[in-house]
């Protein structure tokens, strides 16, 4: 039962992590602003949900205390390589529809196999054949519709590697947090949620000074939905990893990339073409099966590290 329900949650999260993408791609592509200008405000108020959440989320009375040495320097650099991958997300759907950029980011496969052998921990067979379809997947995305341009791959590349380096920062911060809760996953993972997010909110409020306090349509129309998806996608995603485990958490988490395909499609229809390009039925059947091979890659690569 407990199963299902985080199945049921991270569907969830990869919904909502989906509308970010098509709200951060209206910003970029309708606002006339500097695509990273979107960061202060939404970081700024997710921030803040996370300050009104944290004392719902602290150690109980008498338990010791976080390893707040270990647990801040972690928090920090989290927040900030997930800033900096979001900041490459924003470059990149400048340049492409996210019903393609959200299943590309599945090439952070490939970057965690490379980064984990060159620390000397070899990948099984099954887990380089998950790498290869990953691979596959790409070259069938990218040839789903326009050609992805140079600089989209770039970007693309950037994302992946700091949010590689984001969730490397989250399991620091979850450590450093264990002994507060006995071992409760959900509570640990929340704990270190609140103080990931409100580490972003202040380095927003030192942005907001230097690039000014954005209009009220910038706040209402962009950063309110976007911190709004993007937070709650997080505190969902932590859920499901709680009530499933990392392993099937992060097979159902790559499931967004189907979410965004069907979302691009839906978006087209309505006559947004602004947001997802009008492509023919057989370019999102591709697109489709494309993004059906990442959630089989993903499958493939927990079940090759669990042997």
């Amino acid at each position: 039962m407990e199963t299902a329900a985080g199945l049921a949650i991270g569907l969830v999260a990869a919904f909502l992590q989906s509308c970010s993408y098509v709200v951060s791609a209206s910003y970029v592509r309708g606002s006339g602003k500097p695509a990273w200008t979107l960061l202060a405000p939404s970081f700024g108020l997710m921030g803040l949900f996370a300050a009104v959440l944290l004392p719902f989320a602290r150690p109980a009375a008498g338990a010791p205390p976080p390893d707040w040495p270990r647990l801040l320097p972690a928090a920090v650099a989290c927040i900030a390589m997930c800033m900096a991958g979001n900041g490459a997300m924003f470059f990149l759907l400048r340049r492409l529809d996210s019903s393609r950029a959200s299943p590309l980011l599945a090439l952070k496969v490939p970057l965690l196999a490379v980064a984990g052998a060159a620390a000397g921990r070899a990948c099984s067979a099954a887990q380089w054949c998950a790498v290869a379809l990953v691979v596959f997947s790409a070259f069938l995305l990218a040839g789903a519709g326009r050609r992805v341009p140079a600089g989209a791959w770039a970007w693309l590349l950037a994302a992946c590697a700091a949010f590689c380096a984001s969730d490397w920062f989250i399991t620091v911060s979850c450590g450093a947090c264990e002994a507060s809760f006995g071992g409760s996953v959900a509570r640990v993972s929340l704990f270190a949620a609140c103080v990931i997010y409100i580490a972003g909110g202040l380095f927003s409020l030192a942005a907001l000074v230097v690039q000014g306090v954005p209009s009220r349509r910038v706040w209402l129309r962009w950063a309110a939905p976007y911190a709004l998806c993007w937070f709650s996608a997080m505190i969902a995603l932590f859920a499901c990893f709680a009530l499933c485990g990392l392993v099937l958490g992060n097979i159902v988490q790559s499931a967004r990339g189907l979410v965004s395909v069907a979302l691009g499609w839906a978006i087209a229809r309505a006559g947004r073409t602004g947001l997802e390009e009008r492509v023919a039925a057989s370019v999102v059947a591709r697109r489709a099966a494309a993004a059906l091979l990442v959630v089989a890659a993903m499958a493939l690569y927990a079940a090759g590290k669990a042997a």
